[in-house]
């Protein structure tokens, strides 16, 4: 640990949470979303502030000391492991050696990559490719894929500083299924039984798609018990029983399917379905998110993607003094030093505290 490293840690001299199942709610619980696989010493000290951490476990090869410094710099900081078992990038980044030794080891299974009539993978972002999740898919050496990678990821997270995981691309159990990405962004079709012709049954592989990621869900909390924290995106209403705080992307998150005219309250009704809920809105929209996920005491905020901690997201508004209300185009919320109102219909907010200021950004 660097000098500066060392003297920080003092600061932090406290005891070690195991969950968030004591919250306080006078709190602004925050988090970050740590996606890149490598962390600096400064990056570390600028991050140690938060409550919690999703971290790629590449930075657990790749600076395994700035994770311990991190962690002695906030002994109550939670750290969860981003997991993405339904697609995997190819080529893999070079600085990814976790991933590329995943990745080579999928290539020894064609039978798991999900096919167009063509012949190619599918996947829904630029590079990458979609694996198959469904209970029945192709079984190889007596495992299906959703066994397999479930026990890949249950290695790293042996790790007893990990608490929790996120789990991101969820699919599947919801209105639209997994069959949505058939003919995303130009995508050709499904060909899972090899005919070379677009497959038709999208709700049989809707409902194997969830199966599949049911029982994947359900090796993972049977293997590491009922206080690991699992979280999983995208922020809509699947995988209830499987889940204890979901992601709300973008937040509002919209792509929820639940019809509605106003995502804010679609999204507060969704984060009431499960133990917590996590506020993550675009970095512009920090305020927005900030004052948003102040609404319920369930709620964390996670701006954007690998945000350095900032003083600025910071409300101290104390504790609350009631439930969410809706007033007007407002929904609002009274606490011990103001009050916050949040649009429902655009992304604006602003507080009143008591001593007749307004904070508006």
């Amino acid at each position: 640990m660097t000098t500066m490293l060392r003297k920080v840690a003092v600061i932090f001299a406290v005891v070690l949470l195991t969950s968030f199942t004591n919250l306080k709610p006078e709190k602004q619980y925050m988090g970050v979303l740590w996606y890149l696989p490598t962390m600096s010493d400064v990056q570390a000290i600028k991050l140690a502030p938060y409550d919690f951490i999703v971290i790629d476990y590449e930075n657990f090869i790749n600076n395994p000391r700035v994770i311990d410094a991190m962690i002695k710099l906030n002994p109550e900081m939670q750290l969860y492991v981003y997991l993405n078992q339904t697609e995997i990038f190819d080529p893999m980044w070079s600085d990814k050696p976790w991933s590329i030794k995943l990745l080579a080891e999928l290539k020894k299974y064609p039978q798991w990559w999900v096919k167009q009539p063509d012949g190619k993978t599918i996947g829904a972002w630029e590079r990458m490719k979609a694996l198959d999740m469904r209970i029945d898919c192709p079984e190889v050496d007596g495992q299906k894929y959703y066994q397999w990678i479930a026990a890949k990821y249950l290695k790293i997270l042996e790790d007893p500083r990990v608490k929790g995981c996120l789990i991101d691309n969820c699919w599947g159990d919801d209105k639209v299924g997994i069959s949505w990405l058939a003919h995303y962004r130009g995508n050709k079709g499904f060909d899972f039984d090899d005919d070379g012709k677009p497959d038709r049954n999208l709700a049989e592989i809707n409902k194997s798609w969830t199966a599949g990621m049911k029982a994947y869900l359900n090796i993972i909390r049977k293997k590491k018990g009922k206080d690991f924290f699992i979280i999983t995106n995208p922020g809509n209403l699947s995988y209830v029983r499987e889940t204890d705080c979901k992601q709300l992307e973008d937040f509002p998150y919209e792509h929820h399917h639940l019809g509605g005219r106003s995502d804010l309250l679609i999204n507060m009704i969704i984060a009431s379905k499960y133990k917590f809920a996590i506020v993550n809105p675009k970095t512009e929209d920090y305020f927005y998110g900030a004052c948003s996920a102040r609404l319920r005491d369930n709620l964390f905020l996670c701006v954007g993607q690998n945000t350095l901690y900032d003083k600025k997201f910071e409300l101290n508004l104390g504790k609350p003094l009631e439930e969410l209300k809706n007033e007007g185009e407002y929904v609002t919320r009274k606490f011990e030093k103001g009050k916050v109102f949040v649009s429902s219909t655009t992304k604006k907010s602003h507080i009143v505290y008591n001593d007749g200021s307004k904070r508006t950004e």
